[in-house]
């Protein structure tokens, strides 16, 4: 029997595969039309033991800690990279994007790249922060973590199914 908090971890689950979805079809929309070619980044894993070679099935393990979620090249040239966090709460902590995520971030924003936090709350409100923004209010707040009031200003729409991740960008 599925226990309240299992369930609830499955839904947040499966909340954060439909967000990231949400982001391959609007990237994939983004590079149809030109305007960016951005794509997942792969995490790093090594197999240790096959399961099902016939079917591709190998039990593996992460190689380094996780890169930011996505990167890519917009249509002017400027690279662009984002940590995408799903989350079904009312706030989102800063813990969750992990050492080596903000120090790719850092060095991203500082090489002149589109550095951002791209974040979802329960996939009904969305936000595009640059990572300049997300580091102001992480040292700057007094909290651990941000809310919805707090993203006011990043928050970005949806139209068609699409979010609006670029907007104003490209």
């Amino acid at each position: 029997m599925m226990t309240k908090r299992s369930y609830s971890a499955l839904k947040a689950k499966r909340n954060g595969e439909r967000f990231e979805h949400l982001i391959d079809v609007t990237c994939a929309h983004y590079s149809l039309r030109g305007l960016a070619h951005i794509q997942k980044t792969p995490e790093p894993l090594k197999p240790i033991k096959a399961m099902n070679r016939s079917k591709g099935l190998y039990q593996a393990v992460f190689t380094k800690k996780a890169q930011p979620d996505y990167t890519g090249t917009l249509q002017n040239g400027q690279s662009i990279v984002f940590e995408a966090k799903h989350t079904e709460s009312t706030n989102i902590a800063f813990d969750r994007i992990n050492a080596a995520q903000e120090r790719d971030l850092k060095l991203h924003d500082h090489l002149g790249a589109r550095a951002l936090v791209v974040v979802s709350f329960a996939m009904k409100k969305f936000y595009a922060v640059p990572w300049p923004s997300w580091v102001y209010l992480k040292e700057n707040s007094g909290k651990k973590s941000v809310n919805q009031t707090d993203l006011v200003d990043y928050e970005i729409s949806t139209d068609k199914g699409l979010l609006n991740l670029l907007g104003g960008i490209v």
